[in-house]
C-alpha cells in the first residue's frame, strides 16, 4: 500500500507540473499561468511532505517543502477566484482570508498541537469558495466556464473539505495511510479530470481570462448566427429594460420569448460580454455618466441617480462606477464640472460694437 501511495503521488506530481508547463505557453493572461504554476509547486510540495512512510529528506529541505506547501490554500484560493471572478477589485478578501489559511497551515506543520487553529479556517474557506462558484454561475456568460463552474469548483472544494472535515471527526488520523492514500488519490483525480477538460483538441477551454482580453469583455464573433436575437436585445435595451431594479438573463430571456441558453450564448459571443450584470451595468453607467453631467440635474444626489439607473443602493452603484469608468461618481461629476467651467473660461468674449 505504501508503493501505491508512492505511485499515486508520482503521478499527481507529474500530471500538475506538465499542465503547469503547457498552459504556461498557452494564450491566457499572465495571472491564469501564475495561479496554475502556483498551486502545481505547493500542491506538490504537499504531496512530498505527506507521504505515508516519510521520505529521509534533508532538514533544510523539508523545511523549505513545509513552508511552500503551507501556500496551497493560497494557491487554491486564487486560481478559483482567476477563472471565476472578472472584477479584480473583488478578489482581495478572498486571497487575503486564503494568506491567512496558509498562515495557519505552516502554524499547524510547525506545531501540531494547534491544529484546532487551522481546521475550522480551512472549512470555512473552501466552503465558501463552493458555494461562491455555484451561487455565481446564474450571472456567467462564457459558455464553458459556465458549464465547468460546479465540477471544478466541487471537487477542489469537495476534496479539501473532506480531507479536513476526516481529520476534525478523527475518522482519517493525519499519519493514518488511508488519509495518505485520499490525499494522493484525489489529487490525481482532480488533477487527470481537469487536464482532459482543458486540453481537448476540438476547443480552446481556458475559462479565465485570456492575455488579449479586458477585464470583462471578449472579442465579438462577427460571425455569430443570430443576428435577429442580437438586434432583439438591443432593441430591449434601447427600450430601457436594464432599468428594472434586479434584472436577471432569465427575466430577459423570458421577455424575448427566447430560451435562456441562446440569450447567454448571444450576449457572450454576439455582443462579447462574460457576465450578466457587466452587459447591464454598462448601459446603467452610461446613462449615469449623463446624468451626473447634465446641467438640469445637478441638485440631484448620487444616491437619487443610482436608484433612478437601476441600482438598489449606492454601494454596489459606486463600485460599478468605478470599475467601468476610472473614478467615483462624485469624481466624475466635479472633473466634469470643473471642465465645463474651464471651457466657458476660455470662451472668446462677445464682440461689442462701440459705434
Amino acid at each position: 500500500m505504501i508503493y501505491l501511495d508512492l505511485a499515486l503521488r508520482g503521478g499527481a506530481i507529474t500530471l500538475l507540473l506538465l499542465l503547469a508547463l503547457l498552459l504556461w505557453r498557452a494564450p491566457i493572461s499572465l495571472e491564469g499561468r501564475l495561479s496554475v504554476a502556483a498551486l502545481a509547486v505547493s500542491e506538490t510540495a504537499f504531496l512530498i511532505i505527506t507521504t505515508a512512510q516519510p521520505l529521509d529528506l534533508h532538514p533544510a529541505l523539508q523545511s523549505n517543502l513545509t513552508l511552500i506547501a503551507s501556500f496551497t490554500p493560497a494557491a487554491i484560493t486564487w486560481l478559483i477566484v482567476t477563472i471565476f471572478l472578472d472584477a479584480p477589485g473583488h478578489r482581495w478578501p478572498w486571497l487575503v482570508a486564503s494568506l491567512a489559511t496558509s498562515i495557519a497551515l505552516f502554524t499547524h506543520e510547525t506545531f501540531p498541537s494547534l491544529f484546532s487553529l487551522f481546521l475550522p479556517m480551512s472549512v470555512a474557506l473552501y466552503g465558501a469558495l463552493l458555494i461562491l462558484s455555484l451561487r455565481k454561475r446564474r450571472d456567467d456568460l462564457v459558455d464553458c466556464r459556465c458549464r465547468a463552474r460546479p465540477g471544478f469548483a466541487a471537487a477542489i472544494a469537495s476534496l479539501a473539505l473532506l480531507l479536513t472535515a476526516g481529520q476534525a471527526t478523527s475518522f482519517l488520523q493525519e499519519d493514518s495511510l488511508a488519509l495518505a492514500l485520499l490525499q494522493a488519490g484525489g489529487t490525481l483525480v482532480v488533477a487527470l479530470n481537469f487536464a482532459v477538460w482543458l486540453l481537448r483538441p476540438d476547443a480552446y477551454r481556458w475559462p479565465g481570462e485570456t492575455s488579449s482580453e479586458a477585464p470583462n469583455r471578449l472579442p465579438v464573433q462577427d460571425d455569430f448566427a443570430d443576428p435577429a436575437l442580437i438586434a432583439g436585445i438591443q432593441s430591449a435595451m434601447s427600450a430601457g429594460i436594464w432599468r428594472e431594479e434586479g434584472l436577471t438573463i432569465g427575466a430577459l430571456a423570458r421577455k424575448l420569448a427566447v430560451p435562456e441558453h441562446r440569450v447567454r450564448r448571444a450576449i457572450n459571443q454576439g455582443l462579447g460580454f462574460r457576465n450578466f450584470s457587466s452587459f447591464i451595468n454598462r448601459a446603467r453607467i452610461q446613462a449615469a455618466c449623463a446624468a451626473l453631467t447634465d446641467p438640469t440635474q445637478m441638485n440631484a444626489t448620487v444616491l437619487e441617480i443610482a436608484y433612478e439607473v437601476g441600482f438598489a443602493s449606492v454601494g454596489p452603484f459606486n463600485r460599478a462606477f468605478r470599475a467601468e469608468i476610472g473614478h467615483s461618481p462624485t469624481e466624475y461629476r466635479r472633473t466634469a464640472q470643473a471642465d465645463t467651467f474651464t471651457d466657458s473660461e476660455k470662451s472668446p468674449p462677445i464682440a461689442v460694437n462701440l459705434h
